[in-house]
């Protein structure tokens, strides 16, 4: 993981005043969720989970903050709601938080999290290279019953969902995910049918600090509006393989609708570039002579890909940003 410098920012980017610094023997309360669903689960092809990272696809709802973690990410989100922005799928919502507070970017780069979380899905993570997929906030929009997000896929592997809010608190405002695949999904909502209600799971959130984790590549999930006024606010903290030879997914040209272009197109190029560097170190200069063979070859064919595929997603830039609709 390259470093976030704090004290150098991107333009436009000021730290908010953090009063409580990180510590993960206070902050953290991590209780594995009692269930965990497999993509099989879902209804997944023995191909499509092949192709797959894992076959895990996403957990019952348990917890990662204790309650003085919860007080401390609720007054650094609230500091942080005056930088909201909006995308064609999220009217409020706050991204690079990381590079504004020092608070948010020690839990998102937690290793007791990452720890954590490798172990639930069966595959070592880490925090993900891009920092704005780190920290990505949620808020209710100002208009009531509108959805805070429409149904979708992410644009990056995995990922968790927190209630920095008290659920309970609320009318409305449930986070959904889909029990099926995107394909049916995507089925579904082209011959205009409505989603089977069985197929609909609202977990059931106990209060704040309690989360989600998915595979968010593939759980088509959303989030629901108030239907009275209130505060709702979520965080989402995404996560990547850490064996840099599993190809990435990181939809770039999505990026470009909710993220300053200048921005995201450095982070994206550090992202590679970290990616490839890493895939070098461990599969060719780390090996000693007797190592070097015609693996080698395969290795730099591997960092080649990933080159050009970083390459044309760049030069083509901006895409529509897909979703599900409501």
């Amino acid at each position: 993981m390259y470093p976030i410098n704090l004290e150098n920012l991107p333009n436009g980017f000021e730290l908010i005043d953090d009063k409580i610094k990180f510590d993960p023997n206070k902050h953290l309360k991590l209780e594995k969720p009692g269930e965990i669903f497999s993509l099989k689960n879902f209804g997944y092809s023995e191909k499509s989970i092949q192709e797959s990272p894992v076959n895990f696809a996403t957990t019952s709802v348990f917890r990662i903050l204790s309650d003085e973690g919860c007080e401390a990410l609720l007054d650094v989100s609230r500091k942080l709601e005056k930088f909201t922005t909006s995308s064609p799928r999220i009217s409020r919502n706050v991204r690079g938080g990381v590079y504004r507070s020092r608070f948010l970017k020690d839990l998102c780069l937690s290793d007791e999290v990452s720890l954590f979380l490798s172990d639930i899905a069966g595959i070592n993570l880490s925090p993900h290279t891009i920092p704005h997929q780190l920290g990505h906030i949620n808020f209710n929009p100002l208009e009531l019953e509108k959805n805070v997000d429409k149904w979708h896929v992410d644009t990056l592997t995995f990922d968790y969902v927190l209630f920095v809010t008290d659920p309970k608190k609320n009318d409305g405002g449930e986070f959904q995910y889909f029990f099926g695949t995107k394909d049916e999904m995507a089925e579904l909502k082209k011959n205009n049918k409505k989603i089977p209600k069985n197929k609909i799971i609202t977990p059931k959130i106990p209060g704040p600090g309690f989360a989600v984790f998915q595979q968010g590549k593939h759980v088509v999930h959303r989030a629901k509006g108030l239907t009275s006024p209130g505060e709702r606010i979520t965080l989402v903290n995404g996560y990547m393989p850490s064996d840099p030879e599993i190809n990435d997914y990181t939809k770039f040209g999505e990026l470009c609708n909710v993220d300053p272009m200048e921005i995201i197109s450095k982070e994206f190029t550090n992202h590679t570039a970290a990616q490839v560097k890493k895939l070098l170190n461990e599969k060719i200069l780390e090996k000693n002579f007797k190592d070097l063979n015609l693996d080698s070859i395969k290795q730099l064919e591997k960092a080649s890909e990933i080159l050009k595929s970083a390459i044309n997603q760049l030069k083509k830039g901006k895409k529509d940003m897909e979703h599900f609709g409501d």
